[in-house]
């Protein structure tokens, strides 16, 4: 039998909280939902693991807030984030930066291994949600 759809929720406080406060979030969530496949989980756990960290490296200078839910369905889980850093002027294009880049590439890997990223402005909200179609389990 398939558990029935789920919402979970936490909120990450940078500081003190780190991307692992967001880890031991799914790792809570896993437990409570044997039915999610590991290729799902590993998806999810690098969309939040690129998201959190993004929101807490590109606002050093002031605490953040960043909200996270993910919704459980028999057909697929949707991972949203809402956080308080500076809002963005323009959503970010998911592009590879080069070789040689240190940086640039969580939101095009989030693109890949999901079937869908989006960003908007919801009052003073920076909202991310990325939306992953389930895997069948053999």
């Amino acid at each position: 039998m398939q558990p029935s759809p789920s919402n979970y929720s936490a909120v990450v406080h940078s500081p003190p909280d780190t991307v692992n406060d967001a880890h031991d979030f799914l790792k809570t969530v896993w437990g409570q939902r044997p039915d999610i496949g590991a290729g799902d989980r590993m998806a999810i756990e690098t969309a939040l693991s690129e998201l959190v960290t993004n929101v807490i490296q590109n606002n050093p200078h002031r605490p953040v807030l960043c909200e996270v839910t993910l919704a459980v369905t028999p057909a697929e889980l949707v991972l949203r984030t809402a956080d308080t850093g500076d809002p963005l002027v323009d959503a970010p294009t998911p592009s590879m930066p080069g070789v040689d880049a240190e940086h640039g590439r969580g939101l095009a890997l989030i693109e890949l291994i999901a079937d869908d990223l989006s960003y908007s402005h919801e009052g003073s909200m920076n909202v991310w949600q990325v939306t992953k179609a389930r895997s069948p389990r053999n």
